[in-house]
């Protein structure tokens, strides 16, 4: 098990990453520190949307994404219920999902919709200045000699026509979100095939069983590892715990920087130390290049969002519309303009949720069940 040597110099002493990169590290971590103090020192006297501001320009790190933000930025219960997202369908839920009775379990179920509930403080702010519009309107008609000043917009037109620009702002913003997610989920499922592949070959090249079973637990490794890289929330540890043996899993956590490469790296040595010909380790390494570029284009889409000021200039558009969408409906709809204006809000700002929530797929996508029945 020379292979093992190379990845396990000692339990205690230097790894194979550590080595190329202890310097860098200090380094890196040194900077951050100095970053982190300096953000803390502004933020002091900045708002919780400038703190964000701050701190995303400062490029933090993902653990430290959570405990640094303010609460005031974080919708706990909407990060939450990303979790209830992965859903893995069978026969039975692709029956559901095509059922004629779906028009009406959906409308039922819209007092429960996480969606409704993460848009209730923007529904609430739209109801109430509804209600305020409504009011001021009913008493201006019922005390005319006081000259009130009306609030109802005469010329609609300018409204009119930039509902054409909403509508097509909104439409790219869900069509650049979905692209997102099914490059991820595209991306996770020839990660999860080409890990097969390896395998397949890998059993046609040797007959070593016990390189064999090494490969399988490393590259069994490697998808978890990159899960738990893209995700929040995932205890890796606990992941591995019947992937790989107990010293596998403490010199894998040990590592503390980029355990996707050092995974990579093992299993490199395991293909090279294997009894196979030299073309054929030449194309075992070429599906781990593969896994490679995998991780750099998993890092690309986690770290790099839609140009922010898209979604910034998406989300004021939309709310300045809304904001004056009572004072278009209130001579046609008088006080029933109140729900059609927070009706009208819920549906346009759903579409603008949904392409926020899909904008970052490995969250909500069921990665640990290919990697299940891979490793089964």
């Amino acid at each position: 098990m020379a292979c093992l040597q190379l990845y396990c110099h000692g339990t205690g002493g230097t790894s194979l990453y550590d080595l190329h990169c202890s310097k860098h590290a200090c380094r890196k971590r040194f900077i951050q520190r100095y970053r982190y103090r300096l953000a803390d020192k502004r933020n002091l006297r900045c708002s919780p949307y400038t703190q964000a501001v701050h701190r995303g320009y400062l490029g933090e790190t993902r653990t430290c994404m959570n405990t640094r933000y303010s609460s005031a930025t974080i919708d706990q219960d909407k990060e939450d219920h990303r979790q209830n997202m992965r859903t893995v369908f069978d026969f039975e839920r692709w029956a559901t999902h095509r059922s004629s009775q779906r028009y009406l379990l959906h409308l039922l179920g819209i007092p429960k919709s996480m969606l409704i509930r993460g848009l209730k403080v923007p529904l609430l702010c739209e109801f109430c200045f509804s209600f305020c519009v409504a009011s001021w309107e009913s008493y201006k008609e019922v005390h005319p000699s006081l000259g009130l000043p009306s609030s109802n917009l005469e010329a609609s037109d300018p409204f009119h026509l930039t509902s054409f620009a909403l509508a097509l702002l909104l439409a790219f913003r869900l069509d650049a979100s979905y692209s997102r997610y099914m490059e991820a989920r595209s991306l996770w499922g020839d990660v999860v095939c080409d890990a097969r592949n390896l395998m397949r070959q890998a059993q046609g090249y040797s007959g070593n069983e016990e390189s064999l079973q090494l490969l399988l637990r490393w590259t069994s490794a490697f998808c978890k590892v990159l899960m738990w890289h893209v995700r929040e929330h995932c205890d890796l540890e606990s992941e591995l715990q019947d992937v790989l043996l107990p010293s596998e899993v403490e010199v894998l956590m040990q590592q503390e920087q980029h355990k996707p490469n050092f995974v990579l790296s093992v299993l490199t040595q395991i293909v090279h130390s294997m009894p196979a010909a030299e073309g054929q380790k030449l194309a075992l390494d070429a599906t781990l290049t593969k896994f490679q570029k995998a991780v750099g284009t998993c890092e690309r889409m986690v770290k790099t969002p839609i140009p922010r000021s898209y979604t910034r200039h998406t989300s004021r558009f939309l709310v300045i519309w809304l904001a004056f969408l009572p004072f278009t409906l209130w001579r046609a709809c008088h006080w029933a303009m109140v729900p059609a204006a927070v009706l009208i809000a819920f549906l346009l700002l759903g579409v603008e949720e949904i392409g926020v929530q899909i904008e970052e797929p490995f969250g909500i996508l069921p990665l640990g069940a290919p990697t299940r029945l891979f490793i089964h």
